[in-house]
């Protein structure tokens, strides 16, 4: 596997191995995700099939110019939950390769994802969001998680979302990616919140349990991105100014860090829910089309 080190060489990546993805989209109506998903297409890396009301897309000129199109289908289903029961069935049943939110409310979809009979989550996985972003002033993407999804994880969910992160490097060609446990402190103090979860996993990583990959923690941003900055506090760590995972303490620093640099430092995200059957693009209506688009492009990766 090719190294991956930007958005841009992810989509090169994509269109030189031309083998396109099937993407399932759930009330496919709303222009920005439209927008996103006629580009995978465009570029050849998906083929779509559009669940939802025909008669309520918002920008039916994106429909009518693509209509002709081999790799897009429409199934017309107007109501909401039902097109949404739908796409997670496609999937199931192995007609799609992944499953992407639309115009629908996220309870709505997890509820669908979660169903014990018909859901595609499969008994004991954690279900969690995993993300790459990309920093104009940073030298490769980074993944982080978990912006989204758990609130304040445990030690076995951390765990999980670790593993899963680890796995996606790997798809993104990282040999032995560099964890970052990430807090507002590099001193290990068991008194502090979810400090004791870190120590518990770096113990674990010190006896194998992560597989290849370097890990440090707890570090603060300072030392797992700047090296410069790092180096100054003079704290030894194999991961200094180079991580590509990190791991937040909840899902208020993580989403903080990624809406921060997104609407200040240009910054793009791609992300997607693991643990599912197959990958899950779940991105609220605000994030931008080009982030739906990378999140679309990154599920190609994982599946």
């Amino acid at each position: 596997m090719e190294l991956i080190t930007s958005f841009a060489e992810l989509t090169s990546h994509l269109k030189n191995i031309n083998q396109r993805k099937r993407l399932a989209v759930a009330n496919a109506v709303d222009s920005h995700t439209l927008d996103a998903v006629l580009k995978a297409v465009d570029m050849g890396i998906v083929e779509a099939f559009l669940i939802g009301d025909v008669a309520s897309i918002e920008s039916p000129h994106l429909f009518e110019e693509h209509n002709l199109s081999p790799f897009i289908h429409i199934i017309d289903i107007p109501e909401v939950q039902l097109a949404t029961l739908e796409a997670v069935r496609m999937v199931k049943a192995g007609e799609a390769d992944i499953l992407m939110k639309g115009l629908v409310n996220t309870d709505v979809l997890l509820r669908a994802i979660l169903d014990k009979e018909k859901g595609i989550l499969p008994a004991g996985n954690v279900l969690t969001f995993n993300a790459a972003l990309q920093i104009p002033n940073y030298h490769k993407l980074i993944f982080f998680s978990d912006p989204v999804v758990i609130p304040s994880p445990n030690l076995v969910q951390r765990i999980a979302m670790i593993k899963y992160a680890i796995k996606t490097a790997y798809k993104f060609g990282i040999s032995k990616p560099k964890v970052a446990l990430i807090h507002a402190t590099e001193v290990a103090n068991p008194k502090i919140h979810y400090m004791q979860d870190y120590l518990d996993i770096m113990q674990m990583w010190r006896e194998g349990e992560f597989g290849n990959v370097i890990m440090d923690g707890p570090l603060d941003i300072f030392l797992a991105l700047d090296k410069e900055r790092g180096s100054i506090k003079n704290v030894p760590s194999p991961v200094l100014g180079d991580a590509d995972i990190l791991i937040f303490p909840n899902f208020e620093c993580a989403n903080c860090f990624y809406k921060g640099l997104s609407l200040f430092a240009g910054a793009e995200m791609g992300g997607l829910l693991q643990g599912t059957e197959k990958p899950v693009v779940l991105t609220s209506r605000s994030e931008s089309v080009q982030s739906k688009f990378y999140s679309i492009a990154m599920a190609c990766v994982i599946s």
